[in-house]
This record gives structure tokens, C-alpha cells and sequence, in this order.
């Protein structure tokens, strides 16, 4: 009766049964993903274990259960089982910095991420550096990156490697992309892109149009592939969407000397 007592005592706004339930949720949301991490990484699987076990960080907990489930249903089972692994230092990176984040969009790169760094071996560590750029964005930047990934040609070169052709967006479309609701911080993201090199430019201070270039980079494509779910060459990823150097360059030739000719038409 006593302990009765001071337990209602303890919660006197009577949350604990919200607290219980959230718990059970919890539990049986860890139930979902323990076999998983089990299969792909088992230090991993402690690292969860460790936000169960502390109470204050179960929002942390919340959010990186949702990554993961999003991240199992990524990759493909082979007779109901994995056959690859994560990298414990890639994982663990990826639980710490991805449990900070409740937004649906960046958890789902953020599991995209988690997918792609399940290898055969489970000894490529190359994610850890996606990991690092990927805690710095914004809900605002990762919008805009997904948008420029998407909508930018992509050009091949003869040595093989990918770099996002020219890509120009007006400031009232950029603002809608991104959910910004004021052109100076959308200046400070574009300005932040760039110079982590996801974007070849941003705003020109001059330009009274406001066009910002939002052309990706490399890195910024390979980004994108890698928290798709995918870990393939990016030429797979984006096939039917390429054009090579030479044909850019035909392109480039062919309109200046349509340019050229309706510039000689007007003089006339």
C-alpha cells in the first residue's frame, strides 16, 4: 500500500502510463530491427542497446529505429536472410549522427546510407565520409540536393567519371523546393553547399534576377547515390540519364552557331 502510495506520489501529473506505453512501443519497435542488425552488425546492435537502456535519450532511440527499419526494407533478403555486413565503424557513425534527426526526408537518406554501407565483405569503411557531410545539412539543403540530383543532367566523361550539368533555378521556385521562407538564409544554405562542394555556385549579389546556379557536383551525385541504398558506380545508378562529353560539346557547337545565325538574321 506504502509503495502504492509513492509511486502516485511520483507522478502526480499521471504520465507514467503515457511513459509505459511509450516504452512498450519502443520495445516492440527494437523486437522489429534487433534480428536485422544481428545479421548486418552486431556492435551496431549494442550501440542501439545502449539508447534503450537510458531513458533520456529515447527520442534519439525513436528516430534511429525509424532509420533503420527504412533501411532494412532497402536492402534484399537472399533466402530470408542477409548475406552482407556493415562496417561497426560506419554503422555505429551513422546510429550516432542519424539518431539526432526526426525529419522523415533526411532519415530516409540517412537509411539509404545505412543500406548502402552493407557489403559482402563488410569491411568498406568509404561511407564514413558521406557520414561527415551528411550530419551538416539541413532539412532545407538535403531538399535541395535531391532536387539538383534529380532534375541535372548528368555528363560522362572519357575517364570515366560524372559531374551534373548546368542547372539554373529562379529564387521564388528555389524558395518552394527548399521551404524556405527568406531569401537570406536561403543565401546562407546555398552559400553552405558550396563550400562543402555539393554545388558548383549559388546566388550572384549582381544578378537582379536572383538565377542560382544549383549545379552538383560529383561529390554531391555520389552523395545522393549512396543515400539512395545503392553502392554500385554511379554510371549504373543514373543509366538513361547521361550524356557524354562529346555530345555536351556537339550540343554546345550546334547552339552557337544557331545563336550566331539568329544574331545574322536580325542584323539583316
Amino acid at each position: 500500500m506504502t509503495e502504492s502510495k509513492n509511486n502516485s506520489s511520483l507522478d502526480l501529473l499521471g504520465i507514467k502510463p503515457i511513459g509505459d506505453a511509450a516504452n512498450m512501443a519502443v520495445d516492440k519497435s527494437f523486437q522489429g530491427i534487433e534480428g536485422f542488425l544481428k545479421s548486418v552488425c552486431v556492435p551496431a546492435l549494442d550501440e542501439v542497446g545502449f539508447l534503450i537502456r537510458d531513458k533520456v535519450r529515447h527520442w534519439r532511440l525513436n528516430n534511429i529505429l525509424r532509420i533503420l527499419e527504412k533501411a532494412k526494407g532497402k536492402l534484399e533478403f537472399e533466402n530470408e536472410q542477409l548475406q552482407i555486413q556493415a562496417h561497426p565503424r560506419v554503422a555505429i557513425a551513422i546510429i550516432d549522427n542519424g539518431s539526432l534527426n526526426d525529419n522523415d526526408e533526411v532519415q530516409e537518406m540517412w537509411a539509404g546510407l545505412f543500406a548502402s554501407s552493407c557489403t559482402k565483405s563488410g569491411q568498406n569503411d568509404e561511407n564514413l565520409i558521406f557520414v561527415d557531410i551528411l550530419k551538416q545539412l539541413t532539412v532545407a539543403e538535403v531538399r535541395m540536393i535531391n532536387y539538383s540530383c534529380v532534375n541535372a543532367r548528368k555528363i560522362l566523361y572519357e575517364n570515366g567519371l560524372i559531374v551534373g550539368d548546368d542547372l539554373n533555378v529562379d529564387c521564388k521556385s528555389l524558395l518552394e523546393i527548399s521551404e524556405i521562407s527568406e531569401i537570406h538564409r536561403l543565401d546562407r544554405e546555398l552559400d553552405h553547399l558550396r563550400s562543402l562542394e555539393l554545388f558548383s555556385g549559388g546566388f550572384n549579389a549582381d544578378d537582379k534576377d536572383l538565377i542560382a546556379d544549383i549545379s552538383p557536383t560529383s561529390l554531391c551525385l555520389n552523395l545522393y547515390v549512396r543515400t539512395q541504398g545503392h553502392n554500385t558506380d554511379p554510371i549504373h545508378y543514373w543509366k538513361g540519364n547521361i550524356v557524354t562529353e562529346a555530345e555536351k560539346e556537339k550540343e554546345r557547337k550546334e547552339k552557337e552557331i544557331a545563336q550566331a545565325e539568329l544574331n545574322r538574321q536580325k542584323k539583316e
